[in-house]
């Protein structure tokens, strides 16, 4: 009975850790980034446990509505300057092991005379390639699955863009038209056509930048800031002493911080996940991507009412354009695209059928 009892727990640890060794084999850092993650890495999509709505037998789509935030961008100009501090003081580390007579055998080779790939950089936060592509693709996607709402002709009236006053959100704007609109015009080789995205002033746009807007908001950002950073803490401080252990490096909990942040970059941006995003297992990635939810949660999500009152005005315009399309049992196709949108997600669809 004990020979069996031993037997079947070494074959539970065996699998276990074939499990555990599949896992972390199948890692894909890219999956994991939170609000930085592409829309091609959304982890319901990748696992194949999204199930895409079908238009029931019987009724036919009438009207649309998308919120969407914008594509992936390029590091802020704040964050790059961030970046560039980091690289000033990995060199400052590097040398003070050197001169401590270290090694440097457990230090990774990118590591030493590391130079941030936006050095130099006057201007952040625009839209990239990729970015274009996601939203391009994403209008090709919807016009493909619901065809009988753009067989009308264009008129900027039934197909009302908006867009927030900033660039990505209005670039992203014009990808997701172009997209959209594919071969329905005459201009260029791609038979494109020009169509109108309309945008509110920032000071005022209570529908699409609300937390511009709201003084009670921004008093709030301010007020849970630094609750937030002490929740984070112990994370960053346990994450901090394993690092400097494990590459026998002086680091701090900001340049623990600033290594993440550049692992989010090189992953999304350049698709490069074996130098900063390498330096953390894929446990210590997952206790940081929660950090960063954490943080989103509390500042930007519905724990805190203020959060989703300020959103009203959106919402309200959502059901006025559904209750108009029922009533005229016609659909008119809202798009709009924003910039405050708390994480990258797959962009919220609403359908009405007839």
């Amino acid at each position: 009975m004990k020979k069996a009892t031993a037997s079947f727990m070494l074959i539970l640890c065996v699998l276990l850790l074939t499990h555990l060794n599949d896992a972390v084999q199948n890692f894909d850092v890219r999956r994991h980034l939170s609000t930085v993650s592409r829309y091609d890495f959304v982890k319901d999509v990748v696992d194949k446990n999204f199930v895409p709505s079908e238009i029931p037998d019987g009724c036919t789509p009438i009207h649309l509505n998308l919120v969407a935030r914008h594509g992936t961008r390029a590091p802020t100009k704040k964050r790059m300057r961030e970046l560039e501090r980091l690289a000033d003081h990995l060199e400052v580390l590097i040398r003070e092991a050197k001169e401590k007579g270290s090694s440097l055998q457990k230090v990774p080779g990118w590591l030493q005379g590391w130079k941030s790939p936006w050095q130099g950089k006057l201007k952040g936060g625009e839209l990239i390639s990729k970015g274009e592509d996601e939203l391009y693709d994403l209008g090709i996607r919807i016009r493909e699955k619901y065809p009988d709402l753009f067989s009308e002709e264009y008129h900027p009236d039934v197909y009302p863009i908006k867009a927030t006053q900033v660039p990505r959100a209005s670039a992203s704007a014009v990808a997701f038209g172009m997209g959209l609109f594919n071969e329905r015009g005459t201009l260029g080789p791609g038979r494109h056509r020009a169509f109108a995205v309309t945008s509110e002033s920032r000071a005022s746009d209570i529908k699409l930048r609300f937390h511009d807007c709201c003084d009670n908001y921004k008093d709030f950002r301010i007020s849970q800031a630094p609750a937030v950073e002490r929740l984070k803490e112990p994370i960053l401080d346990e994450m901090t002493s394993s690092i400097a252990r494990r590459y026998e490096l002086n680091f701090t909990r900001q340049d623990v911080s600033s290594l993440w942040f550049l692992c989010k970059q090189e992953a999304s941006l350049l698709d490069i996940t074996d130098q900063a995003c390498g330096l953390f297992s894929p446990s210590e990635v997952a206790l940081l991507e929660w950090t960063d939810d954490l943080e989103v949660f509390i500042l930007k999500g519905y724990g805190k009412s203020l959060n989703y009152r300020m959103g009203v005005p959106l919402l309200e315009d959502i059901v006025q354009s559904m209750e108009q399309a029922i009533n005229a049992k016609e659909g008119i196709i809202n798009l709009c695209f924003s910039y405050c949108l708390p994480t990258r997600m797959i962009p919220q669809i609403f359908i009405f059928y007839f």
